[in-house]
């Protein structure tokens, strides 16, 4: 117990020395309930994460094991710090060799041991935040091993053809020790050309596949350290004016659709259409020091990215509202240095009153003959309404709030964003602020398409998320997802102001009456209606009908809202769809689905689909350790096209017995390798 106290109190320590701002988004962990345990956490040995992103649609699997270490059996809860853009779509658990579903119920989350007490479930709850998720896990074996897989789903960060997935993997302040097993795998099919990708955070990836639109990468890392968070980055080519659009039918249900609008990279000046733009920065005393002198310098460079016809102004908002000028100026070299030198004189005051400081900036726009935009920052909380705010929007103006730090209102900067043809920005107060904002800059600083219209040609679409269109701007997208009742063909009709005037664009969709592909149109109008119904809540108060709303569509769609939560019932085994089905969107061709008993001990058996084009191809299953030496290999080149299933003796190549371990099966075909699946030997 001395062991324990003292780990501890050196842990809290650290995390003192380090600040909670450190602990954002990290890896999952396992928390034990009973203080006794002799570690803060159950030790970490695998985390496997497969992404699949189709076009922006990120897709997200997690799977760990955690092992308990202790010689009695323990409850613990799964604590994951699920980004803040993300939403949950499943979650399994294991006991034994048999995998559950959590199941959501109307109920709050589960806490965390100690909560309420401070110490180390404090600092989990602030690791986590407040999108994060909880499951409590109960009576784990003396050493046995407790998985857990999440799904989740994502946009990609996106502009100008340059496409960042991040996951969370930063867990030095929790995790000091190399867990056994790391790997990451990334399939994308992007929908136009990949022009390069890279993993800059683990340059020792793998590439498995490289075609022009599609890519397959892995990272794989025995005994690693978790203490970066990944970073993939890729760009595409993008030189026209475009849709991405995916519809999927239901057996029991309508169907559902998400478009996204993705426009050409980039545009000249005289292609763009003239900005008014306002910069309305918040200089409360909150934000003196590192916070406002990067958003004064990201201001000042933004300023350098205006074009001569443009026009502009600054506004501060405190308790009350200062303007630079009192009206719009143009653009022009006097004006811009004369603003610089204002900026430099801002100093910190007392006060946080966006909704006056949005209300003056409103008041700039004259008609929408522009591009009428309002970049806002903030670091506090501030009474806007949104609804008001959207009802006074005479002119179309884009609302873009930038929010700094984690005292920030999120749901009523989205809301107010999503009704003001805008959308929100959060950086922490130790990001690159300078380069985070000037890139928010640059996503809006070439209009090419305002007063934007969708017309479906469809008597039979509704549920439209969002309402309000924003602009379109050069190397951007936005989303809009909804349902619809009929399958067939028709023409999108796409038109606003370009430079020239009124424009039209026509792009041919189907509604597919299809139940299989592009499942992921249904979670992400879940998602999208859930956070829009979230925020009225949080902003507006609590109805009957919005609460009723927003958990009808968490149970039906089996993503988590702020009514439900997740829970280990033990009883709601989990039982996949059609393998073939479900696997096919990663897998179009052979793979390997997997192996039963998983843990083994003595044999286990694989199984595997043969696709009929890969018939009278050289192809095996190869073993591996994760060391990456080779265990075992099987010919499987003559089994024909199906499901196939095939026995694992549990010894290697010269017949020896393989040692307890978490081993790696590959389905290779002819120089290709289709996937790996891990399969985890015990005595």
């Amino acid at each position: 117990m001395k062991t324990q106290i003292h780990t501890y109190h050196s842990y809290i320590l650290t995390l003192v020395l380090f600040g909670l701002s450190k602990l954002a988004l990290s890896d999952g962990i396992l928390l034990p309930k009973d203080e006794n345990y002799p570690a803060d956490f159950l030790r970490n040995k695998v985390t496997e994460v497969n992404v699949t992103i189709e076009g922006l649609v990120v897709q997200t699997v997690v799977y760990q094991e955690f092992v308990n270490e202790w010689d009695q059996a323990i409850d613990a809860v799964y604590n994951f710090p699920l980004p803040a853009d993300a939403r949950s779509t499943q979650l399994l658990y294991t006991r034994n060799d048999t995998t559950f579903r959590a199941i959501l119920k109307v109920e709050p989350q589960d806490p965390n041991p100690g909560t309420g007490q401070g110490g180390l479930a404090a600092l989990v709850n602030a690791y986590i935040g407040p999108n994060g998720l909880k499951l409590t896990l109960e009576n784990i074996a003396p050493g046995a091993m407790q998985s857990v897989e999440l799904s989740y789903i994502s946009l990609l960060d996106y502009h100008k053809g340059d496409c960042t997935y991040e996951y969370p993997l930063s867990t030095e302040e929790f995790i000091t020790y190399p867990i056994d097993h790391l790997e990451f795998n990334f399939e994308v099919e992007a929908n136009r050309e990949i022009t390069q990708y890279n993993i800059p955070t683990h340059p020792d990836f793998q590439i498995l596949e490289n075609d022009s639109t599609y890519l397959k990468l892995r990272v794989r890392k025995p005994m690693a350290f978790l203490a970066t968070n990944l970073v993939f980055n890729f760009s595409v080519e993008n030189n026209l004016r475009n849709i991405d659009f995916y519809s999927v039918n239901s057996d029991t249900m309508d169907g559902h659709f998400s478009l996204f609008v993705r426009p050409e990279n980039y545009a000249l000046s005289t292609e763009s259409l003239t900005n008014n733009i306002v910069f309305l920065l918040g200089n409360s005393s909150s934000m003196t020091g590192y916070k406002l002198e990067q958003s004064i310098e990201a201001i000042s460079n933004s300023l350098d990215q205006l074009d001569p016809t443009d026009f502009f102004n600054i506004i501060l908002f405190n308790y009350s509202v200062e303007y630079w000028e009192n009206n719009l100026v143009q653009a022009s070299t006097t004006n811009i240095d004369n603003a610089k030198i204002f900026l430099q004189s801002v100093i910190g005051t007392g006060g946080s009153r966006l909704d006056l400081g949005v209300q003056s900036a409103m008041q700039q726009f004259e008609n929408s003959d522009y591009s009428n935009a309002i970049i806002a920052f903030t670091d506090g909380k501030s009474p806007i309404d949104p609804v008001e705010v959207g009802q006074s929007n005479n002119y179309e103006t884009g609302i873009f709030p930038i929010g700094i730090g984690d005292d920030i209102d999120r749901y009523r900067l989205e809301m107010t964003a999503s009704y003001n043809y805008g959308f929100a920005t959060y950086f922490d107060e130790d990001d690159n602020l300078r380069e985070g904002i000037l890139h928010v800059f640059e996503k809006i600083n070439k209009p090419i398409l305002k007063n934007v219209d969708l017309n479906f040609n469809k008597s039979d679409i509704y549920s439209i998320v969002p309402q309000k269109y924003p602009a379109i701007y050069a190397g951007s997208f936005f989303l809009v997802a909804g349902r619809y009742q009929n399958a067939g063909s028709t023409v999108l009709n796409l038109t606003g102001e370009d430079y020239n005037g009124t424009a039209q664009y026509d792009f041919p969709i189907e509604f597919t009456d299809s139940t299989n592909k592009n499942k992921f149109s249904e979670k992400l109008w879940a998602k999208e209606m859930i956070d829009a119904l979230e925020q009225e809540i949080s902003i507006y108060g609590e109805t009957d009908e919005l609460k009723d709303s927003v958990i009808s569509l968490s149970l039906r769609y089996e993503i988590r809202c702020i009514y439900t939560a997740y829970f280990a019932d033990y009883e709601t085994i989990y039982v996949s769809t059609d393998p073939i089905t479900e696997m096919q969107a990663s897998y179009p061709k052979s793979f390997v689905y997997s192996n039963y008993p998983n843990p083994f001990h003595n044999s286990t058996t694989i199984r595997f689909y043969i696709d009929d084009i890969d018939i009278g191809k050289f192809k095996v299953l190869r073993i591996y350790n994760l060391q990456g030496h080779l265990i075992a290999i099987i010919d499987v080149s003559d089994f024909s096209e199906g499901w196939h299933e095939i026995s694992f003796d549990g010894k290697d190549i010269s017949g020896n017995e393989i040692p307890s371990g978490i081993y790696l099966v590959q389905l290779q075909i002819e120089n290709h390798i289709a996937n790996t699946k891990r399969i985890n030997k015990v005595r």
